[in-house]
């Protein structure tokens, strides 16, 4: 038994270590942040020594506390993986799956099935992240993320799921108003409603341009961009699953579509570590049948 309770203290320190949060790493074990503090506590001093230098806005490994992660992330990564080799042996999803999605097509598409999966298995607790970013999978415990484009990282086991296409909009005022850009180059006289970026990719002469763009409004969040263009401030560049069913319904305008990429590939993606995981595997076989539905 002592054995058992030194390695629940260093999974415990482990979490604190790659969080760099007491509270995150509670959340993530699923426990107190009192319980979480009183474990490194009783660890340290049983070494005789701190493993964190905290502050009110972080927390920082110590020497030793670098040392000893260094010396226990094999084995704990070890027992990771006898665990899910464990629970492989049950056909039953359980315990804690976490999914990284970003913007509309998580909210329509990924959100009704991961519903689903509550439902169908009760004893799964499902935590839905929202982020655009790259998230490192293994640090950030996440077991699938749906990304958007090309992938470059020769550790992830990706299978495509769906594609998109992307359009430039704007409204039927705003094209009377302001005249119709012929060229991907004549859009920098244009008020373009940004995203993350500044430029805009296009496909000229089988090689892909970016063109410089400015605008008065500037988002991260799909909707919003979508709602500026709607209200008639701007042009806009969106994937179908925003903007198709006011092209259909003539609100919106697609301009300049021989310029752009007829097809955007859309990946379930996980760490190689993780690909084999009874959770992933329901979610993505509940995934295809859903979106073959949708087709």
């Amino acid at each position: 038994m002592e054995t058992m309770r030194v390695i629940s203290a260093i999974s415990v320190f482990e979490k604190v270590a790659k969080n760099r949060s007491f509270s995150a790493a509670a959340t993530e074990l699923g426990v107190s942040k009192a319980y979480v503090s009183k474990v490194v506590t009783n660890l340290e001093e049983e070494f005789g020594e701190r493993l964190f230098i905290r502050s009110t806005r972080k927390v920082k490994l110590t020497y030793l506390g670098e040392d000893l992660l260094e010396k226990c992330q094999a084995p704990l990564d070890q027992l990771e993986s006898i665990k899910e080799s464990l629970q492989n042996h049950s056909l039953t999803p359980k315990g804690v799956f976490k999914v990284s999605v970003a913007g509309a097509f998580g909210e329509d598409y990924i959100v009704p099935i991961l519903f689903n999966m509550s439902k169908l298995y009760p004893e799964l607790k499902i935590d839905i992240s929202f982020s655009s970013k790259n998230v490192d999978l293994l640090d950030e415990n996440v077991d699938v993320a749906i990304r958007v484009g090309d992938l470059k990282d020769s550790n992830l086991f990706a299978r495509k799921i769906s594609s998109r296409r992307e359009y430039i909009c704007g409204t039927k005022k705003f094209f009377k108003e302001n005249g119709e850009p012929k060229s991907p180059r004549e859009l920098a006289e244009y008020n373009c409603l940004l995203g993350v970026g500044d430029s805009w990719s296009f496909i000229q002469k089988k090689k892909v341009e970016k063109v410089k763009l400015s605008g008065n409004i500037r988002s991260d969040n799909g909707r919003v961009l979508l709602r500026a263009a709607l209200d008639n401030i701007g042009l806009v560049k969106l994937p179908d699953v925003y903007v198709k069913g006011y092209i259909e319904s003539g609100k919106l305008i697609s301009i300049l579509d021989q310029y752009l990429v007829k097809e955007i590939p859309i990946w379930a993606i996980t760490h190689s570590k993780k690909k084999n995981s009874v959770n992933l595997k329901h979610f993505l076989d509940l995934l295809e049948k859903h979106l073959e539905k949708e087709r």
